[in-house]
């Protein structure tokens, strides 16, 4: 190109063609004509030569000190388990009292400096459907996925997270996804932030039986204290999305910290995880905004002359006393002699009383301030629901007594008197373990642990 232009300017200043001649067979205007002749009069072939376009001042430039800062936080934050993308390095400067650019920005920024690829092909976000509950308490998801501690056993994590402000509510190591283990999550999630008004879930069993034409303990359970269960469509996870997302956030977390050995340390692992996630600003939510800072935000406000107080649920562990009752601000509930010495769990809404063992219903009652003791008031034989707590309080008994498995056991003679205090229709019916709702034959029963103080901070 540089010699081209040289022996065009000879060609012009031999008088054998025209300037404007010229300019039309190279496809040139004048003015780039008499630019390039001008660096060929002042520096010869070399002047000739491509030049760099770059502005001489370019005042909206990421200065190198901010450049070094989105360097830097991109690097820290997979040591801490948190994504590193341009997002989440902008928060993490906001929050550190920088005044970063724009995210996109800032991917421009880590994709000059080689340490992001682009990915133009990746399906944009803006092309999902999206839909989010308009308040707090609105609707929860809860889910849960599989972990493994430090010694390679296999142990599950449930996940409770609110469907609007993305506050992650309860997480729960528990050794396998059974009913008791998803209800002691929710029990959790209640005590920490009130009752929901829905539930979702998937169609597993140990959070519905839709699918088997039933209910599972779980759903009884939710319908009890008022809350409405609901599940995804099955094969169709996108419905609880925010908590499949979840699940990958937590997993991250996790693998870049020492991997527990026990269900316990696990347990303090998620309880500072919970705490560190809803203090972090959120993708999904206005810029900059934490899930906590979102519950604040997005909260229902109840109308000036409304005269409907709902109170706060207290949820608690009791232990039975000897004589079959719990304490419970200053008065003595009856449960059963046959409970005696466990641990119950009670939901307290105002004067309302909701107990359980595990995940079975105990009782319901509202409590009465004129007397201090309160009575089963329902004939014990007709409690369907005792019957069955009785019989997989046998079973739980049985498999302490004799780890055998259930057909090799001994058979119970036909004169054996059944236990003391037990229904005659009970006692007649068949020792059977009975079905649990679980995900598949080795999972552990409830009655296979009992809740202990270490997985309980309400005991």
């Amino acid at each position: 190109m540089e010699t081209k232009y040289a022996s065009v300017f000879a060609v012009v200043g031999s008088g054998q063609e025209s300037v404007v001649e010229v300019c039309a067979r190279l496809g040139v205007s004048r003015k780039s004509y008499y630019k390039y002749r001008a660096r060929f009069a002042a520096e010869g072939v070399a002047g000739l030569e491509p030049r760099s376009r770059r502005p001489r001042s370019s005042p909206g430039e990421t200065s190198p000190e901010m450049v070094e800062l989105i360097l830097a936080a991109r690097a820290v934050l997979p040591g801490e388990g948190w994504d590193n993308g341009a997002l989440s390095v902008r928060n993490r400067l906001l929050r550190e009292g920088h005044q970063p650019p724009s995210w996109r920005t800032i991917h421009r920024v880590l994709v000059r400096a080689g340490v992001v690829e682009p990915d133009p092909r990746k399906r944009p976000k803006s092309s999902w459907r999206r839909f989010e509950f308009p308040a707090p308490e609105d609707c929860w998801q809860i889910d849960a996925f599989d972990y493994r501690l430090s010694d390679g056993r296999a142990v599950v994590v449930f996940e409770i997270k609110d469907d609007c402000s993305r506050t992650q509510i309860a997480n729960l190591g528990w050794p396998a996804e059974t009913t008791e283990g998803a209800w002691e999550c929710v029990a959790r999630g209640i005590d920490a932030f009130g009752r929901p008004r829905m539930m979702l879930s998937d169609n597993g069993l140990a959070f519905s039986g839709k699918l088997h034409q039933t209910m599972v303990m779980m759903e009884k359970n939710l319908v009890t204290l008022g809350i409405k269960p609901i599940t995804s469509r099955p094969w169709h996870p996108q419905t609880c999305g925010k908590n499949e997302r979840g699940h990958s956030t937590l997993r991250r977390w996790l693998t870049a910290r020492t991997a527990p050995s026990s269900l316990v340390e696990l347990q303090v692992l998620l309880d500072a995880y919970q705490v560190a996630f809803n203090d972090r600003p959120h993708q999904g939510l206005d810029d900059n905004q934490t899930p906590l800072e979102r519950r604040v935000a997005a909260r229902r406000h109840p109308a000036e002359d409304a005269d409907v107080f709902e109170p706060a649920t207290l949820v608690r562990h009791c232990t039975v006393k000897p004589r079959g009752f719990l304490g419970w601000d200053g008065h003595h509930i009856a449960v059963g002699r046959e409970l005696a010495g466990r641990t119950l769990l009670v939901f307290a809404t105002g004067e309302d009383l909701v107990i359980f063992y595990h995940h079975h219903l105990v009782r319901v009652l509202t409590l009465d301030r004129s007397r201090r003791y309160q009575p089963l008031t329902e004939p014990r034989r007709r409690d369907a629901n005792r019957d069955q707590l009785l019989i997989d309080l046998d079973a739980a008994a049985a498999d302490r007594a004799d780890p055998r498995p259930a057909h090799h056991r001994p058979a119970v003679s036909a004169g054996e008197a059944p236990r003391q205090g037990r229904p005659k229709a009970v006692a007649q019916r068949s020792r059977r373990r009975p079905l649990k709702e679980r995900n598949s034959a080795d999972t552990l029963t409830a009655a296979a642990h009992a809740i202990t103080p270490e997985l309980s901070p309400m005991s």
